[in-house]
């Protein structure tokens, strides 16, 4: 049964997306820090019986709940590493995704959802964003 919770089936404006980036930017930092930590904690090798660490499992454990949050808000995320964040929108009939990442001011950018973070398009306030 679906947790009644998660809005993953929520569409975003510039607005709206902006809105909620304001509650996740905190959190989509804590997700780069925990991230970065736990690549460096990661054992260097695993055995099948080897018990894992507490601190890293800890980590783990953190990270999870960072993700969670994230999810639950309705974004999406698209690179854990660099905390860049997905926020699905509807833009003259067709999905698109807004897009921000950790250490940019704000939203400014929107991209299709082939075409990567390299495609990124700068927000056009008055475009034909669709309310869900």
């Amino acid at each position: 049964m679906p947790d009644k919770s998660d809005k993953s089936e929520r569409w975003f404006t510039p607005r709206t997306a902006r809105q909620t980036l304001d509650s996740l930017r905190p959190v989509a930092e804590t997700l780069c820090r925990l991230y970065r930590r736990l690549e460096r904690a990661r054992p260097k090798q695993i055995l099948p019986e080897q018990p894992v660490d507490r601190e890293y499992f800890s980590l783990v454990t953190r990270l999870h709940v960072v993700i969670t949050e994230i999810h639950r808000s309705g974004a999406q995320i698209t690179d854990l590493k660099r905390g860049q964040l997905d926020f699905p929108a509807r833009r003259a009939g067709r999905q698109v995704l807004l897009c921000w990442q950790v250490g940019e001011a704000t939203l400014r950018y929107w991209r299709e959802p082939e075409a990567g973070f390299a495609g990124r398009q700068p927000v056009d306030e008055d475009g034909p964003w669709e309310e869900a």
